[in-house]
């Protein structure tokens, strides 16, 4: 394993921020940010006020939250051109976003939040348990009392080789450009001592003034159901609320096949 402090990610995949969110429009970010909404109010009996999207990219989640719910939103992402992709997205749309660049292992906000949340799986990229530790605390140290922090991850059925939840192959078409993902192959290599598997992430797109592929391997993390629930404890910050499938509260995360995801939802220890 390699004990540098940069943490691993797709680089070169994720500068190429404006294909990026083409290529993942087909979130259900009103469905997503719906239940994140949903979930801190039955947990503390009023509506949440503001909003941290963690591994943001683009920052979609944040917008929408925005944009629907005229709560003040916050963002952290490694890529300096996420950042920078995200900040113009925000301005086009006369949101405020206070997007910053950092290291979801170590960060500080100007000011703590309600909710937090993690998506696509992007916890991966917490390769070593006490990478996960550091994470937890640090998204603890900006929340406030009462505040949730929701992390969707790859369901544990994808882990242990029973099924597959997520397509890995998909392509969108918008605004004059046509972008393919492929996320991992058959062939990557895994580590199930480490539970690390090297990605393979391939981008292709073309549109009228440009066209390429850009493919590229990382290491990223899987994490079981288990596993995740002592990480949790060992962080000391966080209770163990439940466990979604979905992002729908009335689907548990379970081994039915309309469990899709593990999204376990945290609330900051007073």
């Amino acid at each position: 394993m390699d004990d540098s402090n940069t943490p691993p990610n797709h680089a070169t995949f994720y500068s190429k921020a404006y294909l990026y969110d083409l290529a993942f429009r087909f979130k259900r970010l009103d469905r997503e940010n719906a239940t994140l909404m949903s979930a801190y109010e039955e947990i503390n009996g009023r509506p949440a006020r503001s909003f941290l999207d963690i591994a943001a990219g683009p920052a979609s989640n944040a917008l929408e939250m925005a944009s629907r719910y005229g709560i003040e939103v916050y963002a952290v992402d490694y890529s300096a051109e996420m950042v920078d992709y995200g900040r113009e997205q925000a301005k086009q749309r006369g949101i405020t976003l206070h997007y910053q660049q950092g290291d979801m292992r170590d960060f500080q906000l100007p000011t703590c939040v309600d909710i937090a949340a993690i998506f696509m799986a992007s916890t991966g990229y917490l390769i070593r348990n006490e990478d996960m530790v550091s994470h937890l605390r640090a998204v603890s140290n900006n929340l406030n009392p009462g505040g949730i922090y929701v992390m969707e991850m790859t369901h544990p059925r994808d882990i242990f080789a029973l099924g597959s939840s997520t397509e890995q192959m998909w392509e969108e078409r918008r605004e004059g450009c046509t972008v393919s993902v492929q996320w991992g192959r058959p062939d990557d290599p895994f580590d199930p001592i480490q539970q690390v598997r090297n990605v393979t992430a391939c981008l292709t797109y073309s549109s009228g003034a440009d066209s390429g592929t850009i493919c590229e391997q990382c290491p990223q993390r899987d994490f079981t159901y288990q596993e995740m629930r002592a990480l949790v404890e060992l962080s000391g910050v966080f209770d163990w609320i439940t466990a979604l499938g979905d992002w729908d509260t009335s689907v548990p995360c379970d081994n039915e096949s309309r469990a899709w995801r593990m999204i376990p939802v945290l609330k900051r220890r007073a």
